[in-house]
């Protein structure tokens, strides 16, 4: 079945390349691994001497040496060397959600460029495994999975509720590596706005990230890239869990997510565990109880 569809991962820089003007000044962030040839200058934690080749490797680079800036790019000093408005355009393909600060790199972005192109791994890809025996699914150096929602680039923490299930099942394998369900793309024009959601705890995330894949249109997979143009940053970069409704909050009350959850784990614990008073005695009993906690917590504060 997987020998019948497109299994790239990432989208082709030819159509990336489509995006930009044919005397437009580029910036790339990140891309030491597969260098953007097309680029004027590079951002990038590795030296110039370790940049590999990409795609477009019959493409002479336009930046050298000198035009190559290396440092942490979730740290302002990198980003000294590059005043406001430089870059007619800037591209960060595969390196947002590899990074610790995100939201820094955003901002950083929208300073530096007119325009640009972001890409990332997407929910569907961080959170399916391609077969039943990976322990975690997507990339296990991740932290971050990446939706765009209401024309705003969304950044949820990549954390161990990804690695408790296999969500996509057996049934749905063959879809894991299809080219339309890997990645997000937003082509942004003037400004694009970005943002954090803080985690909703296990329990919610579980059964929100079963209810994804239980609704996904698998024979017609949403679009890949989405246009955000002049979107400003709105001065957020944070909501706390009470802040936002995951898709299952709209759905089911919080005691029905946790009832399903509670018999989840149940379910798949080992015979002779799950039931009854074991169920007391239990791992999934404990952690069930922590995410409890955790919720009683976040509603406090």
């Amino acid at each position: 079945m997987l020998d019948e569809i497109d299994t790239r991962v990432f989208n082709d820089p030819k159509a990336v390349l489509s995006l930009i003007g044919a005397n437009d000044r580029v910036l790339d962030v990140g891309g030491a691994i597969e260098v953007f040839p097309r680029a004027n200058a590079v951002v990038d934690i590795l030296p110039y001497d370790q940049r590999r080749p990409g795609p477009l490797q019959e493409m002479p680079e336009q930046f050298d040496r000198e035009h190559w800036y290396v440092g942490d790019i979730c740290a302002p000093g990198v980003w000294r060397h590059l005043g406001d408005n430089e870059f007619d355009f800037v591209i960060c393909s595969h390196t947002l959600e590899d990074v610790r600060d995100p939201i820094f790199v955003c901002e950083q972005l929208n300073r530096v460029a007119k325009a640009g192109y972001i890409e990332t791994p997407s929910r569907f890809r961080e959170c399916a495994r391609v077969s039943a025996d990976e322990i975690y699914p997507g990339w296990e150096h991740h932290r971050w999975i990446v939706d765009v929602i209401d024309g705003r680039l969304v950044f949820t923490a990549k954390l161990a509720w990804t690695s408790l299930f296999d969500y996509l099942g057996e049934g749905r394998r063959h879809h894991a590596l299809n080219f339309w369900n890997q990645f997000t793309a937003v082509h942004w024009i003037g400004a694009f706005d970005y943002l954090e959601h803080m985690s909703k705890g296990t329990a919610l995330e579980v059964e929100n990230t079963f209810l994804f894949f239980e609704n996904y249109p698998y024979h017609k997979p949403p679009p890949c890239l989405h246009t955000i143009e002049n979107v400003c940053h709105r001065r957020q970069t944070l909501k706390y869990a009470h802040e936002y409704q995951l898709p299952i909050e709209r759905q089911l009350d919080t005691h029905e997510i946790l009832q399903r959850y509670r018999k989840r784990i149940g379910s798949s614990l080992p015979d002779g565990l799950g039931r009854g008073a074991d169920l007391g005695k239990s791992v999934g009993a404990n952690a069930l109880r922590a995410v409890l906690r955790a919720l009683s917590d976040t509603r406090r504060h």
